[in-house]
């Protein structure tokens, strides 16, 4: 049982630092207090959840990616398209080198198949993958407009919907993005 608790306990340490990892692009933007990465990553396994029950995509699946999608970042930070840009080849090795981090205290197989997880996710290799990042981005839109409703300049948050709307693969997050423009 002990091994258990230190599983456990050493993966929520590492995992729960993204309490603290506030998303830049909303800094950038002027939120003074914006969102963690654990706020959004939570919101993305929500709403997996309904689109995975909703779209009879296999939602385990679909959920354990949203919770894992960003967990690097809890050892790289919340890193701006900008600066994976600056970083270009690079970003993927520092990506794959801080999962690897985050998970070092789990089980060799239990590593194996939440690292799975993460390389199906970052290859778009599934159909819950791919909707899975059309998620992240509908996910983005939906706190563009919330901070935009508590009073942030409006004109920032259009290109956090620009962003995203661009690069939306699958029909449910076009569908999904259509939805949040209509006001639906």
């Amino acid at each position: 049982m002990n091994r258990l608790a230190n599983y456990v306990i050493d993966f929520q340490d590492n995992a729960g630092r993204l309490k603290r990892v506030r998303r830049k692009g909303w800094i950038r933007a002027g939120v003074k207090k914006p969102e963690s990465v654990a706020d959004h990553s939570y919101a993305c396994a929500i709403m997996a959840m309904i689109v995975g029950d909703l779209c009879g995509l296999d939602g385990e699946r679909l959920i354990r990616m949203a919770l894992l999608h960003d967990l690097p970042e809890s050892v790289t930070g919340d890193l701006t398209p900008r600066q994976k840009q600056k970083l270009g080849v690079k970003v993927k090795t520092l990506e794959k080198r801080a999962a690897t981090a985050t998970l070092v205290s789990l089980p060799s197989g239990l590593r194996r198949k939440y690292l799975s997880l993460m390389n199906e996710y970052w290859k778009q290799r599934s159909r819950e993958s791919r909707v899975l990042r059309d998620i992240d981005r509908i996910e983005m839109s939906l706190q563009a407009l919330r901070y935009s409703r508590e009073g942030h300049s409006a004109r920032s948050m259009i290109e956090f919907l620009e962003s995203a709307e661009k690069g939306l693969a699958t029909d449910v997050g076009k569908t999904l993005f259509e939805a949040l423009r209509s006001g639906k």
